[in-house]
C-alpha cells in the first residue's frame, strides 16, 4: 500500500469510530488519546506514518522518578515477557514510559479495519492491564514483584511455556 492510502484508512477508522483526533500532514503524524480504566487515567497516541507501515505510540501521562527507574524497568522487563504484539518501552533519560506497536503494509492491498483497531487498541489496553503497577512504580509506592503479581498472578508459568497474553 502507498503511504497516503493507509494514512487515509487509519483516519477514516478514527472518524468511523469517533475518535477525536488531530492530523500533522507536514510530519506526517496522527494525535489522539484515549481513557483508561486504570489508575493513570489516560494515554496519549501518536501514529508515525512511514514508507512500509505505521507505528502506535501509547505514552503514560506520569513518567517515572529517577531514583524508582530502576524497579520500574524490572517491572516493564516482566511485562513485556512473552508479549505477542508490541513492548513496552521506558526512556532512562527521563522516566517516559510508552507502549509500542509496528503495522507492516508493504505487502497489504488494503489495510483491514480490525488491523487498525487491533494496533490501536492493544496498547491502550496494556496501559489498562499493566498502568496501576506503573502508577505505583513511578511514585515508588512499591516494587517490581509485588505489582506483577497482582496483574499476572503467582511465579507459575502458563500452559503455553511462559507466554503472557497481549
Amino acid at each position: 500500500m502507498q503511504k497516503e492510502e493507509v494514512i487515509d484508512a487509519v483516519r477514516d477508522w478514527f472518524d468511523e469510530e469517533g475518535y477525536q483526533h488531530e492530523y500533522n500532514a507536514e510530519r506526517e503524524f496522527l494525535r489522539s488519546g484515549f481513557t483508561l480504566q486504570c489508575k493513570l487515567r489516560n494515554v496519549r497516541i501518536f501514529i508515525n506514518f512511514h514508507d512500509n507501515g505505521y507505528n502506535v505510540l501509547a505514552v503514560s501521562p506520569v513518567q517515572g522518578d529517577p531514583k524508582n527507574l530502576e524497579e520500574l524497568m524490572r517491572y516493564l522487563h516482566m511485562a513485556n515477557y512473552g508479549l505477542k504484539s508490541g513492548n513496552f518501552e521506558l526512556d532512562v533519560r527521563d522516566g517516559e514510559v510508552r507502549y509500542k506497536c509496528w503495522v507492516e503494509t508493504d505487502d497489504l492491498e488494503s489495510l483491514p479495519t480490525g488491523l487498525i483497531e487491533s494496533s490501536v487498541i492493544i496498547p491502550c489496553s496494556m496501559f489498562d492491564r499493566y498502568g496501576d503497577g506503573i502508577a505505583a512504580l513511578c511514585m515508588g509506592f512499591s516494587d517490581a514483584d509485588t505489582e506483577i503479581r497482582k496483574v499476572e498472578g503467582g511465579d507459575d508459568e502458563d500452559e503455553d511455556g511462559g507466554e503472557g497474553e497481549g
